[in-house]
Protein backbone atom coordinates (compact mmCIF):
# COMPACT_ATOMS: atom_id res chain seq x y z
CA UNK A 1 0.00 0.00 0.00
CA UNK A 2 0.83 3.38 -0.57
CA UNK A 3 -0.86 6.02 1.59
CA UNK A 4 -0.14 9.59 2.61
CA UNK A 5 -0.16 11.44 5.61
CA UNK A 6 -1.84 15.10 5.44
CA UNK A 7 -2.45 17.56 8.57
CA UNK A 8 -3.05 21.73 8.16
CA UNK A 9 0.00 23.88 7.29
CA UNK A 10 0.10 25.24 11.43
CA UNK A 11 0.50 22.00 12.69
CA UNK A 12 4.11 21.90 13.23
CA UNK A 13 4.52 25.73 14.48
CA UNK A 14 4.01 23.90 17.55
CA UNK A 15 4.17 20.74 18.03
CA UNK A 16 2.32 18.45 20.34
CA UNK A 17 0.86 15.01 20.47
CA UNK A 18 -1.26 14.98 17.99
CA UNK A 19 1.90 15.74 15.55
CA UNK A 20 3.97 13.20 17.68
CA UNK A 21 1.23 10.82 16.93
CA UNK A 22 1.64 11.24 12.95
CA UNK A 23 5.29 10.91 13.16
CA UNK A 24 5.89 8.03 14.97
CA UNK A 25 2.50 6.07 13.23
CA UNK A 26 4.61 7.04 10.07
CA UNK A 27 8.21 5.82 11.39
CA UNK A 28 6.59 2.06 12.41
CA UNK A 29 4.21 1.80 9.69
CA UNK A 30 7.28 2.08 7.44
CA UNK A 31 9.45 -0.47 9.72
CA UNK A 32 6.48 -3.04 8.23
CA UNK A 33 6.99 -1.95 4.84
CA UNK A 34 3.97 0.28 4.02
CA UNK A 35 4.99 3.20 2.23
CA UNK A 36 3.71 6.71 3.95
CA UNK A 37 4.52 9.88 2.29
CA UNK A 38 4.27 13.28 3.81
CA UNK A 39 1.61 14.73 1.04
CA UNK A 40 3.34 17.68 -0.46
CA UNK A 41 0.96 20.09 -1.60
CA UNK A 42 3.74 21.25 -4.60
CA UNK A 43 4.15 17.94 -5.68
CA UNK A 44 2.24 15.49 -4.34
CA UNK A 45 -0.91 14.40 -6.35
CA UNK A 46 -4.10 12.27 -4.75
CA UNK A 47 -4.60 10.31 -7.70
CA UNK A 48 -0.57 8.32 -6.70
CA UNK A 49 -2.43 7.21 -3.37
CA UNK A 50 -4.23 3.94 -2.14
CA UNK A 51 -5.14 6.10 1.00
CA UNK A 52 -5.00 9.68 1.85
CA UNK A 53 -4.64 9.39 5.78
CA UNK A 54 -5.82 13.07 7.40
CA UNK A 55 -4.79 14.14 10.77
CA UNK A 56 -7.07 17.09 12.73
CA UNK A 57 -10.16 17.85 11.67
CA UNK A 58 -9.29 21.61 11.07
CA UNK A 59 -11.23 23.42 8.15
CA UNK A 60 -7.91 23.41 5.90
CA UNK A 61 -7.71 19.80 5.45
CA UNK A 62 -10.90 20.22 3.69
CA UNK A 63 -10.18 20.92 0.10
CA UNK A 64 -7.85 18.14 -0.60
CA UNK A 65 -10.69 15.75 1.02
CA UNK A 66 -12.75 17.29 -1.22
CA UNK A 67 -10.01 16.68 -3.79
CA UNK A 68 -9.70 12.86 -3.16
CA UNK A 69 -13.68 12.26 -3.39
CA UNK A 70 -13.91 13.57 -6.75
CA UNK A 71 -10.78 11.43 -7.73
CA UNK A 72 -12.50 8.25 -5.61
CA UNK A 73 -9.30 8.00 -3.34
CA UNK A 74 -10.64 6.91 0.43
CA UNK A 75 -9.47 9.23 2.85
CA UNK A 76 -9.36 8.25 6.37
CA UNK A 77 -9.20 10.79 9.41
CA UNK A 78 -7.64 10.80 12.52
CA UNK A 79 -9.77 13.76 13.86
CA UNK A 80 -8.58 14.40 17.55
CA UNK A 81 -11.79 15.79 18.44
CA UNK A 82 -12.55 16.91 21.79
CA UNK A 83 -14.06 19.84 23.93
CA UNK A 84 -14.72 20.84 27.33
CA UNK A 85 -17.36 23.62 28.13
CA UNK A 86 -15.71 24.25 30.76
CA UNK A 87 -13.04 25.80 29.47
CA UNK A 88 -14.57 29.18 28.82
CA UNK A 89 -17.47 31.27 27.91
CA UNK A 90 -16.84 30.43 23.93
CA UNK A 91 -16.12 26.52 24.64
CA UNK A 92 -19.50 26.46 26.29
CA UNK A 93 -21.37 27.98 23.74
CA UNK A 94 -19.66 26.07 20.99
CA UNK A 95 -20.77 23.11 23.20
CA UNK A 96 -24.47 23.95 23.59
CA UNK A 97 -24.50 24.54 20.31
CA UNK A 98 -23.72 20.92 19.10
CA UNK A 99 -25.44 19.55 21.71
CA UNK A 100 -29.01 20.92 20.44
CA UNK A 101 -27.86 20.40 17.06
CA UNK A 102 -25.33 17.83 15.99
CA UNK A 103 -25.76 17.31 12.34
CA UNK A 104 -26.01 21.29 11.96
CA UNK A 105 -23.86 21.96 9.01
CA UNK A 106 -20.34 22.93 9.47
CA UNK A 107 -16.59 22.44 7.56
CA UNK A 108 -15.42 19.98 10.65
CA UNK A 109 -18.59 17.71 10.45
CA UNK A 110 -18.09 18.07 6.65
CA UNK A 111 -14.18 16.78 6.81
CA UNK A 112 -15.67 14.19 9.26
CA UNK A 113 -18.83 12.65 7.14
CA UNK A 114 -16.56 12.97 3.53
CA UNK A 115 -14.24 10.89 5.24
CA UNK A 116 -14.54 6.99 4.80
CA UNK A 117 -13.30 6.14 8.61
CA UNK A 118 -12.60 7.84 11.47
CA UNK A 119 -10.07 6.77 13.71
CA UNK A 120 -11.04 8.39 17.47
CA UNK A 121 -8.61 7.48 20.12
CA UNK A 122 -10.97 6.12 22.70
CA UNK A 123 -14.47 4.79 22.93
CA UNK A 124 -14.81 8.40 24.72
CA UNK A 125 -14.04 10.17 21.59
CA UNK A 126 -16.13 7.80 19.32
CA UNK A 127 -19.46 8.34 21.43
CA UNK A 128 -18.54 12.10 21.38
CA UNK A 129 -18.28 12.37 17.94
CA UNK A 130 -21.42 10.59 17.70
CA UNK A 131 -23.02 13.05 20.43
CA UNK A 132 -22.08 16.11 18.85
CA UNK A 133 -21.70 15.53 15.60
CA UNK A 134 -24.22 13.33 14.36
CA UNK A 135 -21.66 10.79 12.91
CA UNK A 136 -22.79 7.43 12.11
CA UNK A 137 -20.75 4.61 14.93
CA UNK A 138 -20.23 2.34 12.17
CA UNK A 139 -18.20 5.06 10.55
CA UNK A 140 -15.71 5.14 13.50
CA UNK A 141 -12.82 2.52 14.44
CA UNK A 142 -11.13 2.77 17.86
CA UNK A 143 -7.47 3.15 17.41
CA UNK A 144 -6.14 3.99 20.77
CA UNK A 145 -2.49 5.73 20.97
CA UNK A 146 0.86 4.74 21.27
CA UNK A 147 3.93 5.02 22.96
CA UNK A 148 7.91 4.21 21.97
CA UNK A 149 9.25 1.03 23.82
CA UNK A 150 12.29 2.66 24.15
CA UNK A 151 10.83 5.11 26.96
CA UNK A 152 11.24 1.77 29.49
CA UNK A 153 15.21 1.98 28.53
CA UNK A 154 16.07 4.91 30.71
CA UNK A 155 17.65 5.95 33.75
CA UNK A 156 17.31 9.13 36.22
CA UNK A 157 21.49 9.62 35.98
CA UNK A 158 21.60 12.10 32.79
CA UNK A 159 18.31 14.63 34.24
CA UNK A 160 19.99 14.84 37.79
CA UNK A 161 23.37 15.48 37.08
CA UNK A 162 22.20 18.53 34.74
CA UNK A 163 19.41 20.05 37.04
CA UNK A 164 19.89 18.97 40.65
CA UNK A 165 18.90 16.04 42.81
CA UNK A 166 16.06 17.33 44.74
CA UNK A 167 12.63 15.63 44.80
CA UNK A 168 10.30 16.96 41.81
CA UNK A 169 6.76 16.84 40.28
CA UNK A 170 6.85 17.26 36.78
CA UNK A 171 4.72 18.12 34.07
CA UNK A 172 5.51 18.02 29.94
CA UNK A 173 3.35 20.19 27.87
CA UNK A 174 3.17 23.22 25.91
CA UNK A 175 2.20 26.58 28.54
CA UNK A 176 -1.26 27.09 27.78
CA UNK A 177 -4.78 27.31 29.52
CA UNK A 178 -5.80 23.79 28.46
CA UNK A 179 -3.17 22.82 29.84
CA UNK A 180 -3.64 24.25 33.00
CA UNK A 181 -0.33 24.55 34.70
CA UNK A 182 -1.24 27.37 36.40
CA UNK A 183 -3.85 25.74 38.76
CA UNK A 184 -0.88 22.91 39.06
CA UNK A 185 1.53 25.62 40.15
CA UNK A 186 -1.24 27.04 42.88
CA UNK A 187 -1.81 23.39 44.25
CA UNK A 188 1.93 23.20 44.42
CA UNK A 189 2.88 26.45 46.47
CA UNK A 190 1.45 24.50 49.61
CA UNK A 191 3.78 21.64 49.62
CA UNK A 192 6.84 22.84 51.25
CA UNK A 193 10.70 21.22 50.06
CA UNK A 194 8.81 19.88 46.37
CA UNK A 195 9.91 21.93 43.55
CA UNK A 196 7.94 21.75 40.49
CA UNK A 197 9.49 21.33 36.92
CA UNK A 198 7.81 22.35 33.59
CA UNK A 199 8.90 21.30 30.61
CA UNK A 200 7.68 23.13 27.71
CA UNK A 201 7.76 26.31 25.44
CA UNK A 202 4.67 29.08 26.21
CA UNK A 203 2.37 29.29 22.85
CA UNK A 204 2.56 32.38 20.57
CA UNK A 205 -0.59 33.72 21.89
CA UNK A 206 -0.61 32.52 25.24
CA UNK A 207 2.18 35.31 26.42
CA UNK A 208 0.35 36.33 29.17
CA UNK A 209 -0.95 33.23 30.82
CA UNK A 210 2.90 31.65 30.69
CA UNK A 211 3.64 34.85 32.58
CA UNK A 212 0.93 34.71 35.12
CA UNK A 213 2.41 30.83 35.88
CA UNK A 214 5.60 32.54 36.16
CA UNK A 215 4.90 35.21 38.70
CA UNK A 216 3.38 32.21 41.05
CA UNK A 217 5.45 29.81 40.64
CA UNK A 218 8.39 31.81 41.93
CA UNK A 219 10.53 30.49 44.09
CA UNK A 220 9.36 26.60 43.39
CA UNK A 221 8.65 26.44 40.26
CA UNK A 222 11.39 25.70 36.95
CA UNK A 223 10.53 26.23 33.13
CA UNK A 224 12.71 23.96 31.03
CA UNK A 225 12.00 24.51 27.06
CA UNK A 226 10.54 21.93 25.37
CA UNK A 227 12.89 18.78 24.98
CA UNK A 228 12.49 16.90 21.76
CA UNK A 229 10.62 14.01 21.89
CA UNK A 230 12.49 10.78 22.36
CA UNK A 231 15.85 12.99 23.43
CA UNK A 232 17.55 10.99 26.21
CA UNK A 233 16.94 14.05 28.59
CA UNK A 234 13.17 13.98 28.37
CA UNK A 235 13.20 10.17 28.95
CA UNK A 236 16.17 10.62 31.67
CA UNK A 237 13.21 13.40 33.39
CA UNK A 238 10.38 11.03 33.70
CA UNK A 239 12.32 8.07 35.56
CA UNK A 240 13.91 11.07 37.92
CA UNK A 241 10.51 12.64 39.05
CA UNK A 242 8.90 11.94 42.34
CA UNK A 243 5.70 12.18 40.36
CA UNK A 244 4.21 12.64 37.04
CA UNK A 245 1.68 15.63 36.57
CA UNK A 246 -0.85 15.48 34.01
CA UNK A 247 -3.38 18.30 34.97
CA UNK A 248 -4.72 19.16 31.66
CA UNK A 249 -8.56 20.18 31.53
CA UNK A 250 -9.16 16.92 29.10
CA UNK A 251 -6.64 14.62 28.02
CA UNK A 252 -6.57 11.65 25.08
CA UNK A 253 -5.12 10.78 26.85
CA UNK A 254 -1.66 12.75 27.05
CA UNK A 255 0.86 10.80 25.04
CA UNK A 256 3.38 12.02 28.24
CA UNK A 257 1.30 10.49 30.75
CA UNK A 258 1.93 6.78 28.67
CA UNK A 259 5.90 7.79 28.36
CA UNK A 260 6.37 8.83 31.95
CA UNK A 261 4.38 5.51 33.21
CA UNK A 262 6.52 3.46 30.68
CA UNK A 263 9.77 5.20 32.02
CA UNK A 264 8.40 4.18 35.55
CA UNK A 265 6.90 7.10 36.95
CA UNK A 266 3.90 7.52 39.22
CA UNK A 267 1.07 9.47 37.60
CA UNK A 268 -1.40 11.61 38.45
CA UNK A 269 -3.46 12.46 35.58
CA UNK A 270 -6.39 14.57 35.12
CA UNK A 271 -10.26 12.85 35.34
CA UNK A 272 -10.78 15.10 31.92
CA UNK A 273 -11.08 13.18 28.55
CA UNK A 274 -10.59 9.42 28.45
CA UNK A 275 -7.98 9.38 30.48
CA UNK A 276 -9.66 6.79 33.10
CA UNK A 277 -10.22 4.48 30.07
CA UNK A 278 -6.60 4.10 29.24
CA UNK A 279 -5.69 3.99 32.77
CA UNK A 280 -8.02 2.33 34.83
CA UNK A 281 -7.41 2.33 38.58
CA UNK A 282 -3.66 2.31 37.87
CA UNK A 283 -2.77 6.07 38.70
CA UNK A 284 -4.50 8.37 40.73
CA UNK A 285 -6.69 11.32 39.34
CA UNK A 286 -6.73 15.01 39.42
CA UNK A 287 -9.53 17.33 39.27
CA UNK A 288 -8.38 20.11 36.66
CA UNK A 289 -10.40 23.20 38.51
CA UNK A 290 -9.69 22.38 41.69
CA UNK A 291 -6.00 23.21 43.32
CA UNK A 292 -6.65 22.23 46.52
CA UNK A 293 -7.90 18.60 45.44
CA UNK A 294 -5.09 18.78 43.22
CA UNK A 295 -2.31 19.47 46.18
CA UNK A 296 -3.87 16.82 48.23
CA UNK A 297 -3.38 13.48 45.54
CA UNK A 298 -0.44 14.95 44.86
CA UNK A 299 0.80 14.99 48.34
CA UNK A 300 -0.21 11.56 49.11
CA UNK A 301 1.54 10.56 45.98
CA UNK A 302 4.91 12.02 46.17
CA UNK A 303 6.67 9.65 48.20
CA UNK A 304 4.77 6.66 47.37
CA UNK A 305 6.91 3.68 46.09
CA UNK A 306 7.63 2.84 42.80
CA UNK A 307 6.14 -0.31 41.10
CA UNK A 308 6.41 -1.66 37.85
CA UNK A 309 2.34 -2.77 37.31
CA UNK A 310 1.39 0.33 35.49
CA UNK A 311 4.91 0.11 33.10
CA UNK A 312 4.25 -3.70 32.43
CA UNK A 313 0.46 -2.85 31.30
CA UNK A 314 1.14 0.25 29.20
CA UNK A 315 4.05 -2.29 27.41
CA UNK A 316 1.40 -4.69 27.07
CA UNK A 317 -0.77 -2.65 25.60
CA UNK A 318 0.25 0.77 23.91
CA UNK A 319 3.09 0.10 21.85
CA UNK A 320 3.68 1.70 18.71
CA UNK A 321 4.68 -1.61 17.26
CA UNK A 322 1.22 -3.10 18.15
CA UNK A 323 -0.82 0.16 17.55
CA UNK A 324 0.47 -0.03 13.71
CA UNK A 325 -0.97 -3.08 13.16
CA UNK A 326 -4.18 -1.97 13.24
CA UNK A 327 -4.01 0.80 11.30
CA UNK A 328 -2.53 -1.48 8.42
CA UNK A 329 -5.84 -3.79 8.59
CA UNK A 330 -8.25 -0.45 8.64
CA UNK A 331 -6.05 1.05 5.10
CA UNK A 332 -6.53 -2.29 4.01
CA UNK A 333 -10.46 -1.93 4.41
CA UNK A 334 -10.78 1.41 3.44
CA UNK A 335 -8.67 0.67 0.23
CA UNK A 336 -11.01 -2.07 -1.00
CA UNK A 337 -14.17 0.02 -0.13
Amino acid sequence: MKIAFFTYPSAFQNVGGGEVVLLKLREYLSKKSVQIDLFDPWKSRVEDYDVIHVFGSVKDCLGLIRVANTKRVPVVSSPVLWSDPCMGFSFFVRHAIKFLFPAFPSERREILMRSSLLFPNSEMEKKHIHRYFAVPLEKMKVIYNGVDKSFADTNPSLFRSKYGTYPFVLSVGRIEPRKNQLNLIRAMKSLKNTRLVLIGDPVSDYQAYYQSCRQEGEGFTEFIPAIAHGDPLLKSAYTACSLFALQGWFETPGLVALEAGLAGANLAVTAGGSTKEYFGTKVEYLEPRNPGQMSQVILKNLNKPKDTALQKYIMENFTWDKIADHYIAAYQGAAKS
